[in-house]
């Protein structure tokens, strides 16, 4: 797929920040990734991996020292449109005017926009962001989910095709969390493009079809969520739970075992690979409770980010 083929696409991008007698620091160092339209990527890395400033460089806030940014096959740069009506973004940052009511700051993002049917725009997207019970407090009032759920909605107005969001959970409790994922499971079923950049695994491992982890700078590792775990796990043996009360049976067979984090159950551990184990299995008449494929988006990010980087 080359940069006009897809909606997103960065091509090797580095960018440097220098400081008068500080020495520079490289925030990005050949960063290469595209984004396929109706694509949920998830864009992964440690806090200061690069996340947050490939963003701005695709919002055009930044411009590359070397490389190059396209949305929808037009390089952008500090001095090109923005495609604003065509991508919606909420950035860790995200601050409407804390002065306003909700709906009065929905109808100043619907006039930035150019909206000509407010009240209809309004009440789609507050339907989609779950914010109608917000629409007459203040923005200074909401708490940091709902503050999160209304600039979400602003991120929505206008119907953008791709959808940009920056840390969306960060500073959300376990239920508001919840909440958001929820959300953007729905946003997500109407094959809208999203990019969501987080450090934390849960969010992406819940919602995107598509991976990609930067480590300083660059990325290690991308592509669809379920091809990379096939090719993980392929020919990896997985945990096998079966009863506690089979652990004679696989004594007598010498089979390894050892006590499972589900209760009632014991964990198999033998070097057989799982054909191996399940026919084993089957000639005892043992029955597996619970298989778990050892491979994940966690391992997979861990794995990609204990890699040593390039030069």
């Amino acid at each position: 797929m080359s940069p006009a083929d897809s909606i997103l696409a960065f091509d090797d991008v580095h960018l440097v920040f220098r400081g008068g007698l500080r020495a520079p620091v490289w925030a990005l160092r050949g960063l290469t990734l595209e984004v396929p339209a109706g694509a949920v990527m998830g864009l992964l890395g440690p806090n200061g991996a690069g996340k947050t400033t490939a963003i701005s460089c695709m919002l055009g806030l930044l411009e590359p020292t070397v490389g190059s940014v396209h949305l929808w096959g037009q390089r952008v740069s500090s001095t090109t449109p923005r495609h604003g009506s065509r991508c919606g973004v909420l950035l860790e940052d995200t601050r409407l005017p804390p002065f306003l009511s909700v709906d009065a700051a929905l109808r100043s993002t619907c006039a930035l926009r150019g909206i000509e049917e407010v009240a209809a725009e309004i009440e789609r997207v507050v339907a989609l962001a779950g914010v109608g019970d917000l629409l007459t407090r203040r923005v200074a009032v909401l708490s940091k989910g709902q503050a999160r759920r209304v600039g979400l909605a602003a991120a929505l107005v206008g119907d953008p095709p791709l959808l940009v969001l920056d840390e969306p959970s960060a500073g959300l409790d376990a239920e508001a969390r919840i909440e958001f994922e929820t959300l953007i499971r729905t946003l997500r079923s109407e094959r809208r493009t999203m990019l969501i950049a987080s450090h934390l695994l849960g969010d992406v491992e819940a919602t995107c079809s598509h991976i990609a982890v930067i480590v300083d700078g660059r990325v290690a590792l991308a592509g669809r969520a379920l091809d990379l775990l096939e090719e993980a796990r392929r020919g990896q043996a997985s945990d096998v739970h079966v009863d506690a009360s089979c652990a004679a049976q696989l004594d007598a067979s010498a089979i390894g075992h050892e006590s499972s984090r589900f209760p009632g159950l014991v964990l198999i551990r033998c070097p057989l690979s799982d054909e191996e184990l399940f026919a084993k299995l089957a000639s005892l008449r043992v029955v597996p409770r619970r298989v778990e494929p050892r491979a994940s988006v966690v391992s997979l990010y861990l794995e990609a980010t204990r890699k040593e980087p390039a030069a």
